[in-house]
């Protein structure tokens, strides 16, 4: 069904010129769109994977290599439907749907576009280079046929060879023989033809008409004979090469095409594959031996395959529309490259699900969890979650499925040419329906009247209403969740989820991501048409745009009071950053290094370097105190390395603050590493001086944390050193007093640092009070008299020791328990982490409940902790991890909460330290 979308979205008309404003765009580790090529060098050692996501991939093994990003723009414009690998493996060529119907010719070393072959007269569906790599075919949709380049100057300058364009329909089909002597191709006109190759380019020796629409073709190894699929029926004719004669029609059973085929390598054996299925998605191979006795493979894929391989080394590589990709071994074994995307179709038993508000919602393929806004986590649904219907009385709803001609009542919805329904949902209560197709959502009253229409980024193929009328929720073939207000269809919010990881973002450019997700979804940046596009991850804008807030108001939470740039408007490319210094996995024998920075400004100027060792930060450098060298500013890192392996990370960040893609550098010091120390601080005011704030745990609560450390550290480290600070002891200089002593420790140390008592956000900060601030509900008390996170941030980054956990237990003071403010806190508290280079677990409640006290013998959150670092957190294992700690009491705390407050409390968790043990089991 896909491959009949595909052909029937070019009866749309010319595509539209790649945009010059900045693209949001999925970006997660696999494709999330069906892969319409693939292909490997001679040896089968490099992959290229190439998807309608518009973008290609290259893989070695299952190890991705390389995005490659040709120039795209809206809708169908960008999406990629052929690539070849030159058979060296230096040369990757893309093309597919663009304004010029452009072939772009990629350096796989580097990923850099080296050749633009412009201007052909439709789009392109397939590219096959020749066996010596001089030459490249070029397939062509509609009656244009095909073409011939030969690669001059290294591929730099292509030269046309020629063409034939006396076709009738699509071409499809591209081969080479492998002795290099032919070029054969089928196409949808039912025809096949021959051409020799000569210093005249191509020369039209043979065609044979079978019928129907002929897709994919291969030589045998020996090159004396063809093998043609079909794009419809479950057949494949064999010619001779001489003269295209016929010689054997191969049929298998079954529904669907096999329009891919391929030969072993020794021609014993002819394998097919496509449409062709075995049962509902369930697509795999079928196979004839020499004496055309037919039988079925393996299960490949859930959807169609889009291409086959064989390899020199006997392995059966293939693609598939549901963006797999992998290969079948010589014993039988697969392996298999899924996209980690959601998969959003109506399979068996599916649905999407979502609350009155539409802000907490379950698809049936992330099994017992749902995800919830604002508590922004996964949680077992709770409360009424609402699947669409498609019917009801007065609303009649038919052929919604994969059809171009549904009805409401007996009477057609008016659908684009090509465009086929794929999800439908009817308002229960009000007199409306969305209907979802293969690039556009529709809203329609009950009489079939049009209100609204939406593009969409892909294929709709889920769909489900608000009981409260407000929102429809679209799954797309993207893997995204998006939320469109029903009142006139405008955009409102994004979801993106491989597994736990997740990002929700609004159309300008703000989130909030858990668990990695904001290195799944970016802003693509074309650069001309001449240039590879930059792909910046949402994670390089996290100091402005990481906010929470922002995106549950989207939902209609409080709104976010923080000015921010639309980044939809355009974005200046942050810094280049180079880290230059001894080879890479060098092994050292001193620990002192100096390292050379050099910055290069992109358009977006420079404002400063931060230099991480082993994740931790411990360096930052403002551009006005660097020297220029040429173009470049330029910055000496006087480095100590510690025994064993250091990674060493260096970044650049723009005037705005986006930050550059980092530059990386693995060295070894080999030296036997010490035992580590631990250096505990623990901090909790009970008593303030204004009696008001008094709290009830928050001093048992640091006591028990400090006693727990001080009991089993010795097991672990060489030497535990704990130091307490409580009530009229924990004041700002106290504390700043004892994180300064904390310089004293080495590289290898392990620093714990636990803050319980009052705080509160005061714009981009977050504030831990003293004892002392009498009045941190005024803001210029708090700023002045509070202990901020940029001053904690950089007490931290002042340590020696790389190994730094912060614990936060916060109430919150005053006037900061009212509305919203526990967004704000995620957003700052998760910024203290990133700026630092530490791990951070931190919990805000308005208020502390006796009720805890009494029977938990501290707050929830501190029990939590210290469960987990009794050993609840060791996973299995002998030692309780920094982020084993995290993630248990991720885990733990809705619970724990829920059953003695009554409400679940969600902790902010976010690790960018390297991991380390705490405590034993």
């Amino acid at each position: 069904m896909r491959t009949l979308l595909l052909l029937l979205l070019a009866l749309l008309g010319a595509a539209a010129a790649a945009q010059d404003q900045p693209m949001l765009r999925v970006a997660g580790a696999g494709h999330h769109a069906a892969i319409r090529a693939l292909a490997h060098d001679a040896r089968g050692e490099l992959w290229l994977t190439v998807s309608e996501d518009k973008t290609a991939r290259l893989w070695r093994g299952r190890q991705l290599q390389a995005v490659l990003r040709p120039p795209i723009g809206a809708g169908q414009e960008g999406k990629l439907f052929a690539g070849a690998l030159s058979p060296d493996g230096r040369l990757a060529a893309l093309a597919g749907w663009s304004a010029g119907n452009d072939i772009y010719l990629f350096r796989c070393a580097d990923g850099q576009l080296l050749a633009r072959i412009q201007g052909q007269p439709n789009v392109v569906n397939q590219l096959a280079f020749s066996p010596d790599g001089r030459l490249l075919a070029v397939a062509l949709w509609g009656p244009h046929g095909v073409q011939l380049w030969r690669g001059e100057a290294d591929w730099q300058r292509p030269q046309f060879a020629g063409a034939d364009n006396d076709y009738a329909d699509s071409s499809y089909g591209l081969a080479f023989s492998p002795d290099g002597r032919w070029l054969a191709s089928s196409a949808h006109d039912g025809r096949v033809r021959l051409y020799a190759l000569g210093a005249d380019g191509l020369r039209r020796q043979a065609e044979q008409k079978l019928g129907g629409p002929l897709h994919g073709l291969q030589f045998a190894p020996d090159s004396q004979r063809l093998a043609v699929g079909h794009a419809e029926l479950p057949q494949v004719q064999i010619l001779r090469t001489e003269g295209l004669q016929p010689e054997r029609l191969l049929r298998g059973t079954g529904s669907g095409g096999l329009s891919q085929v391929v030969w072993s390598p020794d021609g014993a054996e002819l394998r097919a594959a496509g449409s062709w299925r075995q049962g509902a998605g369930r697509h795999g191979l079928m196979r004839w031996n020499r004496q055309g006795q037919a039988q079925g493979g393996p299960q490949l894929a859930s959807d169609s395959i889009t291409e086959l391989s064989q390899l020199p080394d006997g392995r059966l590589a293939f693609a598939a529309a549901d963006a797999s990709w992998g290969w079948l071994g010589p014993d039988g074994q697969l392996q298999t490259q899924g996209s980690a995307r959601t998969d959003y179709r109506a399979l068996a038993g599916a649905s999407l699900r979502v609350s009155a508000d539409a802000r907490q919602l379950h698809w049936s393929g992330w099994g017992a969890q749902a995800f919830e806004f604002p508590a922004f986590a996964w949680r077992p649904p709770a409360g009424e979650l609402r699947a669409a219907v498609q019917g009801r009385p007065g609303a009649q709803l038919r052929d919604w499925r994969d059809s171009s001609k549904p009805s409401l009542n007996g009477k057609p919805l008016a659908l684009e040419p090509g465009e086929v329904a794929l999800s439908a949902a009817v308002d229960p209560q009000r007199p409306r329906l969305a209907l979802g197709t293969g690039w556009k959502l529709r809203w329609f009253d009950l009489q079939g009247r049009e209100l609204w229409q939406q593009d969409l980024s892909a294929p709709c193929f889920a769909l489900a209403l608000s009981a409260d009328g407000r929102f429809i929720v679209a799954g797309l073939g993207d893997g995204t969740l998006r939320w469109f207000r029903a009142r006139d269809g405008e955009p409102l919010l994004a979801f993106y989820n491989e597994g736990r990881a997740w990002v929700a973002w609004t159309p300008d450019g703000r989130y909030s991501a858990g668990e990695g997700g904001e290195a799944l979804v970016g802003w693509h940046l074309n650069r001309g048409a001449d240039q590879a596009a930059e792909f910046l991850p949402l994670a390089r804008f996290a100091e402005r745009h990481d906010d929470p807030q922002a995106v549950f108001a989207a939902l209609g939470g409080e709104a976010s009071a923080r000015p921010v740039t639309d980044l939809r408007e355009g974005l200046r490319l942050p810094p280049s950053v180079q880290l230059l210094g001894p080879e890479p996995d060098s092994r050292l024998r001193e620990p002192g290094l100096a390292l050379k920075l050099q910055a290069q400004d992109r358009g977006g100027g420079v404002d400063e370097l931060r230099l991480y060792l082993n994740d931790k930060l411990v360096e930052r450098l403002p551009a006005r105190g660097l020297r220029r060298a040429g173009s470049a500013l330029e910055a000496q890192w006087q480095v100590r390395l510690q025994p064993g392996e250091n990674r060493l990370r260096a970044l650049a960040l723009g005037l705005d603050r986006t930050e550059s893609q980092a530059a990386e550098l693995r060295l070894v010091y080999d030296a036997p590493p010490p035992r580590p120390s631990l250096h505990v601080l623990t901090v909790g005011v009970n008593r303030y001086r204004n009696a008001a704030l008094n709290l009830s745990f928050s001093v048992p609560d640091a006591r028990g944390v400090a006693g727990l450390l001080r009991q089993t550290g010795a097991r672990l480290f060489e030497r535990v050193q704990v130091e307490e600070l409580h009530d009229e002891q924990a004041t700002k200089a106290g504390v700043l007093a004892r994180l300064q002593a904390l310089r004293q420790t080495r590289e290898d140390d392990v620093v714990l640092v636990y803050l319980a008592g009052h705080g509160d956000t005061l714009k981009d900060d977050w504030y831990f009070v003293p004892h002392e601030l009498t009045n941190p509900e005024q803001p210029e008390r708090l700023a002045e008299g509070g202990l901020s996170s940029r001053e904690l941030a950089e007490a931290l980054r002042q340590m020696p020791a790389r190994k730094v956990v912060v614990l936060i237990d916060a109430c919150k003071s005053g006037a900061a328990a009212v509305g919203f403010r526990g967004l704000e806190e995620r957003r700052v508290l998760a910024q203290l982490s990133r700026a630092s280079g530490t791990h951070l677990i931190a919990a805000t409640t308005k208020e502390q409940l006796a009720s805890e006290l009494g029977q938990l013998g501290h707050g929830v959150f501190t029990y939590a902790l210290l469960e987990g670092l009794r050993g609840k957190a060791a996973a299995g294992g002998p030692e309780v991890t920094a982020r084993k700690l995290m993630v248990y009491v991720e885990q733990a705390l809705p619970e724990l909460s829920k059953r003695y407050r009554a409400e679940e409390q969600f902790p902010v968790v976010n690790s960018t330290g390297m991991d380390f043990p705490i405590s034993l089991k």
